[in-house]
């Protein structure tokens, strides 16, 4: 291998040469005459305190950009719900070409009807002004930030050889000091003896360079470092700030346009005057049927039934027993009709009527009885399958089933996909669940 040559124009080259890896005596020695041997410090508190402060900034950096990723995100989710709604607004609002008038009937909301298009036009404006903003952000402020962060990386891997500089060290050191301490040395113990000096020389000058260089370097860099985010939090602020500028021109711009009073309003006034706007609307939209609970037909024709029960009740004094029957038989459901073959069976044999000369063959006949039938064999009960709950499902409408992880379902009805919704039952309850959320046993 080459011997490491220091390149012009930076600091020391100790950074530049612990990066290229160079395993060559720096300092350009080839032979070895006299070594110093010295017991470094494994643990250099220093060092530890630049890294602890370094790991906080590539922290804080990662966190930046992910805030700065859901910044941008969301001022343009805001402007894309916006003109959403708008668009929405307009189409609840806006009757079909001649169908009927609306500001006709609800004349007092002919000013919200004549606005909402041009609520949807101003939010439409926003999303497209707000574009070039956040695209702004992202070249101005999100990459020198990932760049920031190539650095970092960069520095992490010098950090990470430096620990494996001090590992060689540390091997060196405790095999150099285990040979000479022992007492008699063989001509093998004699030349490994020298061997161990050597490379125990050669990785105290690597670990030394690395680490030195980092303690001369790092607080310059995290100096450095400060500087570069000082401008970009300014550049955000401003760009931020001009997003907001944004929003309130155009704004301001509609409430003109639109004869809406902008001026500062507390919260509570501005919401008596909705309640005083909206007068009885929503009390009067209560009481209509068909926003109730709707009850189920059984309900209904068990009250009805009830209902008369206790009028008929009431009435039986007065009423023949003729007439009695008669109304309790109006409201008896009739029977359905016996099936064919069962009536035929339990229809009432002919009349017996004795035959002359048939005695004894009756006699004969009662002696000689047909045996009966075998009984008919119980039909074979369905296996129950069961299934294990991956995952906690919590019912989300009224007839979910709600378990717990590890609980164990029996089946009641499902389809040949996970991914639909199966019936259950748990604990005495049945219910529907999505597949996917369990496991067949």
């Amino acid at each position: 291998m080459g011997k490491f040559q220091p390149k012009e124009g930076l600091n020391d080259c100790r950074l530049q040469y612990a990066i290229c890896g160079d395993e060559q005596n720096w300092s350009g020695q080839d032979t070895l005459t006299s070594i110093p041997y010295r017991i470094l410090e494994s643990n250099d508190p220093e060092i530890d305190e630049y890294n602890r402060i370094f790991a906080g900034l590539e922290t804080g950096a990662e966190k930046l950009l992910k805030d700065i990723k859901s910044f941008t995100d969301a001022v343009a989710s805001l402007f894309t719900a916006g003109a959403g709604y708008g668009t929405h607004f307009t189409a609840i609002l806006t009757p079909l070409s001649g169908e009927y008038d609306l500001i006709g009937k609800h004349p007092n909301s002919g000013h919200t009807i004549r606005n909402v298009a041009k609520h949807q036009t101003a939010m439409e404006e926003l999303r497209t002004l707000v574009a070039p903003e956040l695209e702004l952000i992202e070249s101005r402020i999100v990459a020198p930030l990932k760049e920031l962060q190539g650095t970092l990386k960069i520095i992490r891997k010098t950090i990470t050889k430096r620990e494996h500089k001090l590992v060689d060290y540390d091997r060196f050191n405790n095999s150099l000091t285990k040979l000479r301490d022992k007492k008699d040395k063989s001509l093998n113990d004699e030349k490994n003896l020298f061997k161990l000096e050597q490379d125990f020389e050669q990785a105290t000058q690597e670990y030394e360079y690395i680490n030195n260089a980092l303690k001369a370097d790092l607080p310059r860099f995290m100096q450095l470092s400060t500087q570069f985010i000082d401008p970009l939090f300014n550049s955000f602020f401003y760009m931020t700030l001009n997003i907001y500028y944004i929003i309130l021109e155009k704004m301001n711009a509609f409430a003109e346009d639109s004869k809406y009073d902008v001026t500062n309003v507390p919260g509570a006034q501005i919401q008596q005057d909705y309640e005083n706007k909206r007068t009885d609307a929503w009390e009067l939209i209560e009481s209509l049927g068909i926003v109730k609970r709707m009850i189920s037909a059984s309900k209904l024709v068990q009250a009805s039934r009830s209902q008369n029960s206790v009028g008929t009740g009431a009435n039986a004094a007065s009423r023949t027993p003729s007439m009695g029957s008669g109304s309790a038989a109006s409201y008896k459901k009739p029977p359905p009709p016996p099936p064919g073959p069962v009536a035929a069976s339990r229809a009432p044999p002919p009349p017996y009527s004795l035959a002359p000369n048939a005695s004894g063959a009756s006699s004969a006949a009662a002696t000689k009885r047909t045996p009966p039938p075998p009984p008919l064999k119980p039909k074979p009960k369905p296996q129950v399958q069961y299934v294990v709950a991956l995952y906690d499902f919590a019912a989300q409408a009224e007839g979910d089933l709600s378990f717990n992880t590890g609980d164990r379902i029996e089946i009641v009805e499902r389809t040949a996909s996970t991914e639909d919704w199966w019936t259950g039952r748990l604990n005495g309850q049945q219910g529907v669940f999505p597949g996917n959320y369990v496991q067949e046993v």
